[in-house]
């Protein structure tokens, strides 16, 4: 994963692939070529000025991105029309997610977060921002390590970060990838690609999240994986629209390797059920008196897995006859 976007592209360079050049080469090449897009700025004082075709542009944040003017070639490179570029800095979409201790039914973190930049054609009249129903997402923030050197925060890191300010978890068990781990939220016109992380979390320690309205979040919840299928059948939940495209691609994407993690946890349960029914039998043993039979064993051997139970309550209780 790259811990940052190609820092040799500028306005002129909108991006690596050779089929994408800037407006002033598409010029260059074809001066008959006509750009599509025109960009116009409005100065403080009411006027508006309008570039000329073939003009170069672009308009940069350190923490957010970058858009940039850009034509498309064919593959002989022959200007074919101008759409720009939308580049963003490193960031990270994550799926975060919990096994009921009791039941092993899976849950996901889904978060209510309000979207100003979207429209709400659901609701014709409504001029607030919709909801989604969406999962953990987030920029990589810069830090001081040891050293003293500002930098990014490595994948995991950041995966951590946003899964407990954003749902509440305080109890991370794993941090895992899919096999191609970045995931690119609409190549048709953003360049650049989001780190895909798998966050396995404690349900036992999750506290209630701290409302953040400065990111428009209004809620967080671990929702059954069933039903979470169910309200993106419907559309919508109490979270908000169940129709955010970069959430469900990256849950689809975490769903098509869910039956490596249930065999996985299946393995895990079954080592686990291995190793009590071994211990099981050697309590058992221990307690038989020189020279019991096989049914004394037997007999002995059904208390044992309450004497555990008791021992995992009180550690102090005895599992052993007392010495006569």
């Amino acid at each position: 994963m790259a811990e940052s976007q190609d820092a040799s592209l500028g306005i002129s360079r909108p991006g690596r692939n050779e089929q994408l050049i800037a407006p002033s080469e598409a010029v260059r090449r074809n001066p008959e070529f006509t750009t599509g897009w025109t960009l116009r700025i409005r100065h403080s004082d009411g006027s508006v000025e309008e570039m000329a075709p073939g003009t170069d542009w672009e308009a940069i944040s350190e923490r957010y991105g970058a858009v940039r003017s850009a034509v498309v070639t064919d593959p002989e490179g022959n200007p074919q029309f101008d759409r720009p570029r939308y580049d963003e800095a490193p960031n990270i979409n994550v799926v975060a997610y919990g096994r009921d201790k009791e039941t092993g039914q899976l849950k996901i973190g889904i978060i209510s977060q309000a979207r100003p930049h979207a429209d709400d054609i659901f609701e014709k009249n409504s001029t607030e921002a919709p909801k989604f129903a969406q999962i953990p997402m987030g920029f990589r923030d810069k830090i001081i390590g040891k050293d003293q050197v500002e930098r990014l925060e490595a994948t995991g890191e950041s995966a951590r970060r946003e899964t407990i300010e954003e749902t509440g978890a305080q109890a991370v068990l794993d941090i895992s990838y899919p096999e191609y781990p970045n995931h690119y939220p609409n190549p048709t016109f953003v360049g650049t690609s989001s780190d895909l992380v798998f966050v396995e979390v404690d349900l036992d320690k999750i506290e209630e999240m701290k409302i953040d309205r400065s990111e428009g979040i209004f809620q967080a919840e671990y929702i059954p994986l069933d039903k979470l299928i169910q309200d993106i059948k419907a559309g919508k939940n109490e979270h908000g629209y169940t129709r955010m495209a970069t959430a469900n691609s990256a849950l689809l994407v975490f769903l098509s390797g869910l039956s490596s993690i249930q065999h996985a946890d299946s393995n895990a349960r079954q080592a686990a059920q291995s190793h009590r029914d071994e211990l099981a039998d050697a309590i058992a043993e221990a307690n038989l008196p020189h020279g019991a039979s096989y049914a004394d064993f037997k007999k002995a051997r059904e208390e044992v897995p309450a004497k555990l139970d008791e021992l995992a309550a009180d550690p102090d209780t005895a599992f052993r006859k007392p010495k006569k």
